[in-house]
């Protein structure tokens, strides 16, 4: 603080006593619980002690219209917290104005204020007091005729509470000329402070005069009758819309609160938010909490009902998309579905919803939102028009979301997440094997085919036909694993084929460890059935390794030709051909087998690509599942005879 060199030895001299308490309650000594039963912990009750709580609110006055309703939710705390009175540090309305608006907007003050359930008490600000323009007296008639004195003090219980007035010269751009304490409101403060024996001493004012910004004025001189009185001074001023505490300072704290509705001027998410302070008072000392307007609730924070509605909510019904789109590679297609927003509340609820697909795609419409009436519903009819190349996975996604507003004021919104469903013409025919014009798959290395499988297989198969050269670095064949799912990699961490199995205890890996003929067709399949994980190679067996952990697997896509990432995107490419992909829910091999050259589809085909038609950007599948797959990059098929 700018005034501690000139009361150095003041404080210095005071050092001892400020390490003294207040007088404390008499100490009780906690008697036991009536326990029960028996216990190894001894427990007894809490020592009784004395306390009484009080509330002090920012400025109010600087800040948009909308503030009053920060005002009346630090109205709606005080009560909750049941404080037993609330102060203030000035600028309680707008002011600098004319005298037909000062008294509208003190009306509208007081009209907030008079909620409170105890006494509040004010404390006169500049916006309280100036006029503008400028006229003699301000409005200090008309405060002290609403409000009351400029300057006070009251006794409540061990406590003294004074309110001084910082503004006797209207004005506070020349500190050291009109931010001094007059010396008769300097003789009423020494003689109120002789004529009280309250143990601690609270002072309310609306500039905060210890800091830099009043240097020159005559604060000294008025901490100086504090550290004379020696008694605990806890001094609280308001105006800068910024909080700080500026610490102790002999026997006197010092705070600065911002705002409760005012501008705020800087620093919005910490010094400068919206905020009241709750102070408790004990004998022998005080503490504060800073709470943030609207962050206190009563015990009806949240009703029974309400929870059960949210628990509805929760479950996403209230939202409904029907219908499906259809696409066809080389044709732009119009396909309508329809979406449907309800409320399943007994209030209005603001539901709403956003529609995206990839580029090239016209949606129409793209957004709803809207206020929609309890038990209501909303029905709207989306088009959408399909690109004539479809160069990567079509996808409509729906993203929907209901604000619940609680009768408490806070707000439970609720998130949707769907796809529409997409039909790909054609496709059936597409899918089917052609042996005799066999197509592969054939990769750059900067290409991948994608496809959405299913998660959690208990059991499973994974297998393909593949050819590659000798590898340069880490390449997969099909998998997707991240932590967790299953995979085949053409090269992991060495220089042979190697299948991973994702287990909570981490991959079982399963590398071929044998020497490698590159350049040649080889069957390639990955099992995993009760804890038991098997790599075939040309329908060998060339790896096992057992666990009695779970299966670990992933939402992420399954790549022909690279590996996701955490983020579902495509890395450690493969160089090469692939063909005959089958994915199935069973453990097919347990022994050595001849593999075929096509694989057939049966109930247990998850995914079956033969790689032998193309459809656009497409590579039907062949399961039955519609689990087509879709390209990343420029993979191709080439007529190939194995």
């Amino acid at each position: 603080m700018r005034f501690m060199s000139s009361l150095a030895w003041s404080s210095l001299a005071l050092s001892i006593y400020l390490v003294l308490p207040v007088p404390a309650a008499l100490a009780i000594d906690g008697q036991r619980v009536n326990a029960g039963g028996p216990s190894g912990r001894e427990l007894r009750t809490p020592e009784a002690r004395d306390s009484f709580d009080f509330m002090i609110f920012g400025d109010r006055a600087g800040g948009p219209a909308e503030g009053i309703e920060v005002l009346k939710q630090a109205v709606t705390m005080a009560n909750r917290m049941d404080a037993d009175l609330v102060m203030t540090v000035g600028d309680l309305i707008q002011g600098h104005n004319e005298p037909d608006v000062w008294l509208a907007q003190m009306r509208e003050y007081q009209s907030v204020m008079n909620g409170l359930h105890r006494p509040w008490y004010p404390v006169a600000g500049n916006h309280d007091v100036y006029t503008w323009p400028r006229q003699p007296g301000g409005h200090l008639q008309r405060y002290t005729e609403h409000f009351g004195p400029l300057y006070y003090s009251l006794d409540y219980k061990w406590a003294h509470f004074v309110v001084l007035f910082s503004d006797e010269q209207l004005s506070y751009g020349n500190p050291p000329a009109d931010q001094n304490l007059s010396p008769e409101q300097l003789a009423w403060l020494r003689q109120d402070l002789a004529s009280t024996k309250a143990a601690q001493i609270f002072v309310f004012l609306h500039h905060p005069r210890w800091t830099e910004e009043y240097q020159g004025c005559n604060w000294d001189e008025v901490h100086r009758a504090f550290v004379s009185d020696g008694r605990p001074f806890t001094v609280f001023a308001g105006h800068v819309h910024v909080y700080r505490d500026d610490s102790q300072i002999d026997n006197v704290h010092y705070y600065t609160l911002a705002t409760t509705g005012g501008t705020r001027r800087r620093h919005t998410d910490t010094a400068g938010i919206h905020h009241v302070d709750f102070v408790r008072v004990r004998r022998d000392h005080v503490a504060i909490a800073v709470l943030p307007v609207g962050s206190v609730y009563g015990s009806e924070m949240v009703l029974g009902e309400e929870v059960e509605t949210m628990d509805e909510l929760a479950r996403g019904e209230w939202f409904e998309l029907r219908g499906k789109v259809t696409v066809e590679p080389g044709t732009s297609r119009q396909s309508a579905f329809a979406l449907t927003l309800t409320n399943p509340a007994d209030r209005t609820i603001h539901l709403s919803a956003e529609l995206s697909a990839g580029e090239g795609w016209r949606l129409d419409p793209e957004s709803v939102d809207q206020e929609v009436d309890p038990g209501e519903s909303l029905s709207v009819r989306v088009r959408a028009t399909s690109p004539e190349r479809l160069g990567s996975q079509p996808g409509i996604r729906a993203r929907g979301l209901a604000k619940y507003r609680l009768r408490s004021g806070l707000v439970q919104p609720f998130k949707v997440r769907a796809t529409v469903p997409i039909e790909l013409l054609n496709a059936e025919s597409a899918a089917r094997p052609d042996p005799d014009n066999n197509g592969v798959l054939v990769l750059d290395g900067e290409s991948a085919v994608r496809l959405d499988v299913p998660q959690g297989l208990a059991r499973y198969t994974l297998e393909c036909w593949v050819r590659g050269g000798e590898p340069k670095g880490r390449a997969a064949v099909a998998t997707k694993t991240e932590g967790s799912g299953y995979g085949i990699f053409w090269a992991d961490h060495g220089t042979t084929p190697t299948a991973l199995v994702g287990t909570s205890a981490g991959y079982l890996r399963l590398p071929a460890r044998e020497p490698w003929n590159w350049e040649r067709w080889t069957h390639l399949a990955v099992v995993f059935d009760a804890g038991t994980a098997m790599f075939f190679v040309n329908g060998r067996p060339v790896a096992e390794e057992t666990t009695e952990a779970a299966l670990a697997d992933n939402r992420l896509p399954l790549y022909i030709g690279a590996d996701p990432d955490r983020d579902g995107r495509p890395n450690s490419f493969f160089e090469g051909m692939v063909d005959e992909v089958r994915l199935s829910d069973i453990a097919r091999y347990a022994a050595p087998f001849t593999p075929e050259p096509l694989f057939h589809r049966d109930k247990h085909t998850v995914v079956l690509l033969h790689f032998d038609q193309p459809l656009g950007g497409a590579f039907p599948d062949d399961s039955g599942t519609g689990r087509h797959g879709w390209a990343v990059g420029e993979p191709r098929i080439e007529r190939v005879k194995r």
